[in-house]
This record gives C-alpha cells, structure tokens and sequence, in this order.
C-alpha cells in the first residue's frame, strides 16, 4: 500500500528568522528598501535633464528613449554611457539597427575598451546574451560599478520565429515581435534588478493611423511592453535646426530639441523642457548643451529666489536679468557648484561620493553568487 504524502500547507506561521530564511527578499520596507539619498542613479552630463528625470536613470531601471530622426536619441544614450564609463562600469550595447559608429562614439568621449558590442536582432538571442553579460561583468565587479545596457533600436528587432521565416508566408508578423519582447523583459527584468543594470531602449516614433484630436498621435513600434515595464519613458521631438552663416553658407551644427516625459515611476512628473544638440565636430562641440535652464532650474529649487528681473542668493542681490545670471552660472564653477549642490540635482560628483561612502563601509549591494561547473566523467578519470 503507497501512503501519499502531504502537501505542507500555505498560511503558516512563521517567526521573523523562518520568514526571512523561506522568502528571501521580503520584510519590512524600511529595512529592505533604499532610502533615496542613498539610491544609486546614472545621471546624464545634462543637468537640468537630470533634474527632470529625477536624477537620471536609477541603477537596476528601465527607461526608453524614442523620438524622430536626428532628435537625439543615440546621442542621450551615448551621454549616459559616457557616466556610466565615468563611474568605472561598462556599456553592453545591442547594435541591432548595424549603425554604431566608433569614432562618433569616441567624440562623444566613450572608451572603446570598456563597450561590449552586440550585433544581433534576434530578440531571444538578444535575451540570453543579456542575461550572461549581466550576470559576468556583476561577477567582476565589487564597488557597485554601473553596468548599463543599451538596445539600438527596439524597431529592429524582431523574433526568431519572423526572422527564420520566408517572407511570402509570414503572420502575424507584429504580434510575434511584441510577444517575443514581452517575454523578454517579463523574464529579465527580476534579473537586471538584482544585478543593478540599467537599461536604455532606443526607439523610433510612429504617428498613429486613424487617431482622432483627443488622442495621443505619437506611438512606438514594438508592442506595449514598454509602456508597462519602463520605468521612464523619454520623448525627443526635433524643432529647429541651428545653423551657423549665411544663405548658401550655412553650416548645419545641430538641431534644438523638445524633451518631454512621458512616463516616471521614479520620480515627480516634471514639464517639457527645449535643449540643444550639436553634431558637426568640425565646427565646434558635440552633444546635449550641459547647462541648459541653470537659471531656471535654481528657481525652481528654490535655492535662488527671483524678485522681478532681479535674482537673490541668501538675501543678497546676485545679477540682474535672466540671460546675465544663466551666463554667470554657466562662466563660475564655484558657484555654480554651491548653487547646484544646494539644489540637491544629481550629477557626477554626487554620484561618485555615494558610491565612495558605500565601498568605504564595503557595501557591495549586487553580490552574485557564482556556483561552481559540475565536473564531468572525464575529469572526474
């Protein structure tokens, strides 16, 4: 006669060491969650798009970034990298659309060295390369550094199942491509978060067919897996060209841009900001304009108080006029600093003090366990 076992049953009770023992991860969240003046976050060379963002994109997050042609989107992910390298992480980048150019990157101040390349659009190869590359560079490291993973662009990709197809039979085409990414990040995503990598999505902006005025035109190829599991999403919408010469002369040197977000779970929703990019290295800088809305984003702090067109600092008149105190701050680092660290915005050197403090006190908060390779019959011989 077989006697069955029985099942343990569920709602036991548990003492606080069995709980902790059997559901790893769970407690209270004043003890297991990170307080946000010690939460670790990859800002952006751009400040006042830190600002907005809430401090740029946190260790362990999800955000897209997507827009039109020449809107910026490579150009913002490249800018994150750059302080990602900064900090002493590494770049994965999934290069599906082929259009990674080295010395574009290198211009935009990125080491060739410390970028791992992926030249793939399989969706589920893509999967399984991130999963590895996460779990081996966090292995690697022991100071927190950040590991952040771009994908260029979410509208190249597509699933194994379109791409071994003959294109006369394909169906379903689109609803293939969104399943498979769907699967992807519902997969990765508990992964990616234990392991503190960061990830950028890059996508393209679609105009929706048949939209009527009380809808949102602007959509994104790729199925509606990001609009749930991003934790921001980023829009860049191109305005103007900026130009330099006359007539027949002009120089084309970048364009200005309207960024807004569309989507954060990580912080309080700020408006739509206008920024400048430049491109022509030829004829002078590249990139985001680093201090963009300094004036204006003081004010808002509320470290420097405005009284008509006049700005005061502790009581104290600083300048007159707006276009006199942004060129202050952008000519005086002193204070331009001073300013900025009373306005409590995330940057680089507020980035690198904290994961100073945490390696000092030897905090490693993304500790990968590594299990050994099982001997085979051979080496056991």
């Amino acid at each position: 006669m077989v006697v069955k076992k029985k099942k343990p049953k569920a709602g036991i009770v548990l003492t606080d060491a069995q709980m902790s023992k059997k559901y790893q991860g769970s407690g209270l969240a004043s003890e297991i969650s990170v307080m946000p003046e010690d939460s670790l976050w990859i800002p952006s060379r751009s400040i006042y798009l830190n600002y907005t963002m809430g401090g740029g994109i946190p260790f362990g997050k999800i955000c897209e970034i997507f827009g039109g042609e020449s809107s910026g989107k490579s150009l913002v992910a490249m800018d994150f990298g750059y302080s990602t390298q900064y900090l002493g992480g590494v770049i994965l980048w999934n290069d599906a659309e082929q259009s990674f150019d080295p010395s574009w990157a290198e211009q935009n101040g990125l080491d060739l060295d410390k970028i791992i390349i992926y030249n793939e659009t399989s969706i589920e190869r893509i999967s399984d390369w991130a999963a590895d590359m996460a779990v081996t560079w966090r292995s690697k490291f022991k100071e927190n550094q950040p590991i952040l993973l771009v994908t260029d662009s979410i509208a190249a990709l597509d699933c194994e199942e379109n791409i071994n197809s003959q294109q006369t039979d394909a169906k379903a085409e689109m609803g293939n491509r969104a399943k498979a990414l769907y699967k992807y990040l519902r997969i990765r995503n508990q992964l990616f978060s234990d392991l503190g990598v960061t990830l950028i999505f890059i996508n393209q902006l679609r105009k929706k067919v048949g939209a009527t005025k009380y809808e949102d035109p602007d959509t994104t190829p790729g199925g509606d897996a990001m609009k749930f599991f991003a934790h921001q999403r980023l829009a860049f919408f191109q305005k103007k060209q900026i130009t330099e010469g006359l007539k027949e002369r002009k120089i084309w040197l970048g364009n200005e841009v309207s960024v807004r977000m569309k989507k954060n779970k990580v912080a309080p929703p700020r408006p739509t900001f206008t920024t400048e990019i430049y491109f022509n290295a030829e004829y002078g800088r590249v990139g985001f304009e680093r201090y963009t809305n300094l004036a204006e984003l003081v004010v808002k702090t509320r470290v420097v108080e405005k009284r008509g067109s006049n700005f005061y600092f502790k009581g104290e008149k600083i300048v007159n006029g707006r276009d006199n105190f942004q060129e202050m701050l952008e000519e005086e680092d002193l204070l331009r600093r001073k300013l900025l660290r009373r306005s409590k915005v995330n940057t680089l050197s507020v980035t690198q003090a904290k994961m100073y403090r945490l390696n000092k006190n030897e905090v490693n908060r993304y500790p990968v366990k590594i299990k050994a390779p099982r001997k085979t019959e051979e080496e056991d011989v």
